[in-house]
């Protein structure tokens, strides 16, 4: 009988980045596989939006292969956005 193929582990999925995004970065409290069904999803991310709210913190989908790499394109996405943020302000 043959094996069932593992699922890719370099796959791009879902995860949950939580945190607070402050001044150019983000200090990022904890990233976590998100569920792949959208309501699912969707439901869960409200409930952790909530409790981040509520630490002054707030919560991002990134959608990446593993939660290292979800926490490295949460950093440079926020890095991106200020300093788009920046430009925008300061030109003249």
């Amino acid at each position: 009988m043959a094996r069932p193929a593992a699922a890719p582990e370099n796959r791009v999925r879902p995860y949950f980045v939580v945190g607070q995004w402050k001044g150019g970065g983000v200090d990022i409290w904890h990233v976590e596989e998100a569920p792949a069904d959208p309501g699912e999803r969707a439901d869960l991310c409200d409930e952790y939006r909530e409790d981040a709210d509520n630490a002054f913190g707030s919560v991002e989908i990134v959608y990446a292969a593993s939660p290292e790499a979800a926490a490295a394109q949460a950093r440079r996405e926020a890095r991106e956005t200020s300093e788009r943020i920046h430009r925008e302000l300061t030109r003249p």
